[in-house]
């Protein structure tokens, strides 16, 4: 009896460890710098729009209008004492994160590629609930992208090496959503 009570002292006083504590484990500090600095040098020189379109997939003249469409919007605005990333930033990563497919697509690469903590990705899902209001619903798989590769006859001229995918050719990523 003695001994099922001391097991029961031993579960309560986990429990409220559990409850009070945030982590079980300390969590070491992840240095955190990206290569999104790079955009900006690769949009300065026109020589190097090619690389700025390798990471983004898009140019810097399209990246320009389509922050311009967004900068403004509500949701990058932020009354916390925890600011937001600006805007550039968010667009960016987003942009990256969409250009990837596959093991290239991991949340954590991604996150150590671009700079960023990998719990932002946690503001994305927040975002896609409150806007498209569906709830819930996409997370457990109503709600999907799906994408194939669309083999083209040979390089395009233009930003070839844009299009060459990880099964040595060329080809168009068409995405599917549904």
């Amino acid at each position: 009896m003695e001994e099922d009570l001391q097991q029961l002292a031993l579960d309560v006083e986990m429990l409220n460890i559990i409850q009070t504590t945030r982590y079980l484990h300390p969590r070491p500090f992840v240095t955190k710098c990206g290569q999104l600095s790079l955009l900006m040098d690769y949009a300065a020189n026109p020589e190097l729009h090619g690389r700025f379109i390798d990471m983004v997939r898009i140019s810097p003249a399209m990246f320009c209008a389509l922050l311009s469409m967004i900068e403004q919007n509500p949701v990058f605005q932020n009354s916390s004492t925890n600011g937001q990333a600006p805007v550039e930033v968010q667009l960016a990563v987003m942009l990256y994160r969409m250009g990837r497919f596959g093991n290239a697509n991991d949340v954590q690469d991604v996150a150590r590629i671009c700079g960023v903590s990998e719990g932002s990705k946690e503001c994305e899902k927040e975002w896609v609930d409150s806007k498209l209001g569906f709830r819930g619903l996409w997370r457990e798989g109503y709600l999907m992208y799906d994408g194939t590769i669309v083999v083209l006859y040979q390089r395009p001229g233009q930003d070839g090496t844009s299009y060459f995918t990880r099964k040595s050719n060329y080809g168009l990523n068409a995405q599917v959503w549904s």
